[in-house]
């Protein structure tokens, strides 16, 4: 049977979406195919980036409910205004609402005013009206506090309406107020032994807690109420508690907890995630017999399975094989169709809609040309409501993509872009009648980009701003960085370089408010972030550049300057130039939050500070600032001491081309046989890089320099460029940063420095692709050697409890560790084998969080890891380490160090490492030096791997 036969057979008519929280919004998806059909064995193909899509919302805030028996004409208007609540419509539900106020006002009754003030405030937030609903919900605890006496149902009242409140102050970015009121509100619930009410505060809380940054706070509590749920279920299985299940999976979802790993999934773990969590939901459902428990369920693990796929796909972005990532694909689709098989029509058209998407992103085109043309009529018949609009909006955006498929320069033929059109108005017209903010803003944007699309730029960006107007008026900041990244690319298309900065600022500001939700747990964007957050700030920094570069074109006329292909700014360069610095600094750290899934919370110094203060003391500094554009590589150079920025004459080249010889570099740096080959590459990189302006930095004495660096390369040793007589290494000491923050920095102090070495010569059971180490033990008996106080676990003695006892027992500055391990592009990738284990990366945050403070570690040396070959982001592993451990710098490699220079490259890092005037990043360079100068060890592949990150003193 066909791929469309499956997807058709049993399809019924599409109606109301009802469980927003269910929705899933494809982003660039490898192709696949589903579980009943036979199961995709190809090359995927490349991910597609995500449009901005409506965004489908959490699940809207329940409707309070008045606990009255008798029912009034006030509660009749309620309950007609639930229904338009609950349908997406809430203009017409407040107008309900109001006039049920003024019954309730006319009999007097305190307790009736408060619900709907409560739920007028609800009303009010989803239209946008943040004065209307802060009012109204201020007035409902005045009205309770005038309540003559203590009753139950004021309890009830009084723990609702904090729910509400809390709700409203999250929508506000007041998560700190949230979070008390929905702890406010779990102490009431249990109190009057509303347990389901207080799972749902809980959860709701946990929620604010990640909007805070504080992801392992949010994590324990929902572990927490996990073990809560579990407790009560053998005695009173309920669809109640299922339902709570599901949402709390849903919850574990939101923060990046898809599932357990194979290590934690043991049956005594306490591990608690997203997937097991909803299989728990299943099993029960399946239990009570609930088809739309059942079928809910089902919807939510295809979410989970989706995301892991996404997973296996940022891990193995470099791996052609893609069997996990196939499988997980496979499985996810699998789950939509069980959800598609339920007579449950609502869930149904979430699951048919989600795969007429799906097939549009992984091509399956034929598919979905005969798939699409029976959606129409179908979301024509859907009640009114934002449920419909976004259907709407979806529907035309998977057909645009549909209809472009063939198109080079993605342009719309007339005819189909009237197709699409039709569906756009009809959107419009809903969301305009609905008085739907949110909605038309969405509308607005899509319709910006039909236009775009078939050149009618004009009127594109007229409606994107129209869109952006309206999504900055109700702080809908997730909607306007991707509505303003859109009017800036429009503005770009047009040739209005000075508008489109200002467009791509605007995104940018945006994008920092969410950045934290974004890059840190929504697992949508953690595997877009290459597709849907970096471009805006990549995008951002070209223009930026360019318009920096139109005023340097009469300075390259002064002699002076031309000849050293260096060019010194006017003040408005110099705007451009420290903004597009600062928009590099926030990339690095978005990109470190991302690979975290959390934010980073350390008290950091500005680097421009440090360099300056060092350079008082001698210690010069350059900051080198390359980055990887499509058509160019553009670098900014900082010298100590000038508040000047210089922007060198950008090399002109596409990226495809600079990163295959900065790849070609990379491979011959790991093979002993090609010093040649190395030699050529290094200079090519090195004439790009440095050479423009190495007169400058011989003028103003520099000694280290810092690199901040772009994409693929961070996969290249900077002390392995080549001059044509020299590496780089020979004249500099040489340290990665990432960003324009760097942690106080404190010099090393030889004869006062501590140090806690751990070897490990033979790989743990289970771990037996690793080699022996031979060399370990006596790398380390070189650090006394060099009259350093170490203490040494080695050995079968290194295990996870003994170092953890050991490093918490004295203070140590550094750590030394002469072990296997990893560090990966994904955290799980990331650890360390200690002699029963391994320590992962989260492991690692938690054993050295009690050394934060004046315990600090101030360097972590990991002598025998390796990064994922060729990985850029698997150099955020070494800094994620360092961070992780709270240490100020960390030496690692960037591939397997050899085992055998050890011992050399010890002996001289530890004999210069805290001496007076000698920096960590220069004893780092004696120490390669000392193996660039040996007979044996003079090639790159044993020096250069070695890099510091972070501080350089």
């Amino acid at each position: 049977m066909s791929l469309t036969s499956k997807l058709l057979k049993g399809s019924v008519n599409y109606l109301l979406i009802v469980s927003l929280s269910a929705w899933f919004c494809i982003v660039g998806l490898p192709a696949i195919a589903t579980g009943s059909i036979p199961h995709s064995t190809a090359r995927q193909n490349p991910p597609i980036p995500s449009s901005s899509l409506p965004e489908t919302d959490e699940p809207i805030p329940p409707f309070l409910s008045s606990a009255k028996g008798n029912q009034t004409s006030g509660e009749s208007l309620e309950q007609q205004a639930k229904t338009l609540y609950e349908g997406s419509r809430f203009s017409e539900a407040s107008q309900l609402l109001e006039q049920a106020l003024q019954g309730y006002q006319n009999t007097k009754d305190t307790i009736g005013q408060a619900v709907v003030l409560s739920n007028l405030a609800l009303s009010y937030q989803q239209l946008g009206m943040w004065t209307e609903a802060n009012q109204a919900i201020a007035q409902a605890f005045t009205l309770l506090k005038q309540s003559p006496k203590e009753t139950p149902e004021r309890s009830v009242i009084w723990a609702q309406a904090l729910d509400v409140q809390g709700s409203l102050q999250l929508a506000e970015g007041k998560a700190a107020q949230a979070v008390d009121s929905w702890e406010k509100a779990t102490t009431l619930y249990t109190q009057l032994e509303k347990y389901n009410r207080a799972t749902r505060s809980q959860i709701n809380q946990a929620q604010a807690l990640q909007a805070l940054g504080l992801y392992r706070q949010a994590r324990l509590l929902l572990e927490n109420l996990q073990h809560t749920l579990n407790s009560q279920q053998p005695d009173a299985p309920s669809l109640t508690q299922a339902e709570n299940l599901r949402s709390l999976g849903e919850a574990l979802r939101g923060i990046g907890r898809l599932t357990c790993t194979s290590e934690n999934s043991r049956p005594n773990s306490d591990c608690v995630a997203a997937r097991e969590v909803l299989q728990e939901s299943l099993k029960l459902a399946q239990k009570l017999q609930s088809p739309v428990a059942i079928a809910s369920a089902n919807l939510s693990l295809g979410n989970v399975a989706w995301e892991q796929s996404q997973v296996a796909r940022q891990r193995n972005q470099d791996n052609p094989d893609k069997c996990q990532e196939i499988s997980l694909t496979n499985e996810a689709l699998d789950f939509y169709q069980k959800a598609m098989a339920a007579p449950i029509t609502a869930i149904q058209t979430q699951a048919q809609l989600n795969i007429l998407r799906l097939l549009v992103a992984i091509q399956k085109w034929q598919e979905a040309q005969t798939f699409y043309p029976q959606i129409p009529q179908q979301i024509a018949n859907l009640p009114p409501g934002r449920s419909k609009i976004y259907a709407q909006v979806n529907f035309a955006v998977s057909l645009r993509k549909l209809k472009t498929r063939n198109q080079e320069n993605k342009r719309l033929t007339p005819a189909d872009a009237e197709e699409i059109n039709q569906i756009m108005i009809a959107a419009a017209q809903e969301a305009e009648r609905l008085q739907d903010v949110r909605s038309q803003a969405l509308v607005l944007e899509e319709q910006g980009q039909l236009y775009q699309h078939t050149q009618q730029l004009s009127t594109a960006q007229n409606l994107t701003r129209q869109a952006l107007n309206l999504s900055q008026s109700i702080n809908a900041s997730e909607i306007s960085y991707q509505v303003a990244w859109q009017l800036g690319r429009i503005l770009r298309e047009q040739g209005k370089i000075e508008e489109a900065i200002a467009a791509y600022t605007q995104a940018y500001e945006a994008l920092k408010s969410v950045r934290g939700d974004l890059v840190g747990t929504n697992p949508d964007i953690q595997f877009s972030f290459r597709e849907s957050v970096k471009p805006v700030y990549r995008e951002l920094v070209d223009l930026l550049l360019q318009s920096a570069a139109r005023e340097t074109v009469s300075t390259l006329e002064k002699p002076e300057l031309f000849k050293q292909n260096l060019n010194k700014s006017t003040d408005f360069q110099q705007d451009k130039l420290k903004q597009a610095r600062e928009v590099l600094d926030a990339l690095q750290v978005a990109e470190l939050q991302n690979y975290f899934q959390q934010a980073c919370e350390d008290v950091k110094l500005e680097l421009d500070n440090v360099v300056n203060r060092e350079a008082e003391k001698g210690q010069k500094a350059a900051v080198i600032y390359p980055i990887i554009l499509e058509n160019r590589l553009e670098i900014i150079l900082k010298l100590p001491n000038q508040e000047t920025l210089y922007q060198y004459t950008p090399v002109k080249a596409f990226r495809n081309r600079i990163e295959e010889t900065l790849n070609e570099f990379q491979n011959n740096l790991r093979d002993e046989y090609k010093f040649k080959a190395v030699l050529n590459s290094g200079e090519e990189v090195y004439n790009w890089l440095i050479k423009p302006f190495r007169d400058r930095l011989e003028d103003s004495e520099v000694k280290t320099l810092i690199f901040i660096l772009d994409d693929s390369l961070r996969t290249i040793p900077m002390s392995a460029l080549y001059d044509g007589e020299q590496f780089l290494v020979e004249n500099y000491s040489v340290v990665l940063v990432l960003g324009l923050e760097v942690r106080d920095p404190t010099p090393l102090n030889h004869a006062q420095m501590k140090v806690l070495a751990a070897s490990l010569t033979d790989p743990p059971k289970g771990f037996e692709q690793y080699a022996k180490l031979p060399y370990v033990n006596p790398e380390l008996d070189e650090i006394k050697k060099a009259g350093v106080s170490v203490h040494f676990i080695r050995d079968e003695e290194f295990t996870k409890d003994k170092f953890n006892k050991t490093l918490n027992q004295e203070n140590f500055q550094v750590v030394h560790l002469a072990t296997h391990g990893q560090f990966g592009a994904d955290p799980n990738d990331t650890y360390i084998l200690t002699a029963d284990s391994q320590i992962k990366l989260n492991q690692l945050d938690q054993m050295f969080r009690t050394l934060r403070g004046t315990k600090a570690v101030d360097l972590l040396i990991l002598s025998a890891c390796r990064t994922a070959t060729g990985n850029d982001r698997a150099v955020l592993g070494i800094a994620g380490t360092a961070v992780k451990a709270g240490a100020r710098s960390a030496i690692a490699g960037l591939w397997s160090l050899a085992d055998e220079p050890s011992p050399t490259f010890t002996q001289t890092l530890y004999q210069n490492l805290g001496q007076p005037d000698i920096t960590r990043a220069e004893a780092l360079r004696q120490a390669q030096l000392a193996l660039l100068e040996s007979q044996n060890y003079f090639h790159p592949r044993y020096w250069a791997p070695y890099v510091l990150v972070g501080s350089w003193l």
